[in-house]
């Protein structure tokens, strides 16, 4: 089972869930959405910093599409972070679709949450919904498998 919210859920998504925190299978997510400052490599990308971060980026950059509503997103941002950090070959950046509603339409988002690979500027694979970590991992290896092709 995949778990995934519908980007329409943000119109009586409960307020109660905004700004707070929830626990869930004995951890405790909080609903605030993490920068730079606070996570190291994870950046909030806006439509102003979308072309500088993520479409003139050397590197692949993953996009994860999120709201702090969602609790799949929320539980997905953590193993993505990790996986980002242990592996070193792509980037991760965060947009949050409630703040940034023109970027999320431009790109078809309709889930959450949808991470969106970009190479060159071009978007090369995605997924939706909440994935383990080994299931993140294999789609970093296509990510570079993909890109590596693009590349020779």
């Amino acid at each position: 089972m995949i778990a995934t919210c519908l980007r329409t859920t943000a119109l009586v998504a409960p307020l109660a869930l905004r700004g707070s925190s929830t626990r869930l299978a004995g951890r405790t997510f909080s609903s605030s959405m993490t920068s730079r400052d606070e996570r190291g490599d994870i950046l909030k990308v806006t439509g102003d910093t979308f072309e500088k971060e993520v479409t003139r980026s050397a590197k692949p950059v993953l996009v994860d599409f999120t709201a702090t509503w969602c609790m799949p997103c929320r539980m997905l941002g953590p193993i993505l972070d990790k996986a980002v950090k242990e592996d070193g070959r792509v980037r991760l950046v965060q947009i949050d679709v409630d703040e940034q509603v023109m970027l999320a339409g431009d790109y078809g988002i309709s889930s959450l949450p949808t991470v969106v690979a970009f190479h060159k500027g071009a978007p090369v694979d995605s997924f939706i919904g909440a994935k383990n970590a080994s299931s993140v991992q294999e789609f970093i290896n296509g990510v570079i498998h993909k890109t590596s092709k693009d590349s020779q």
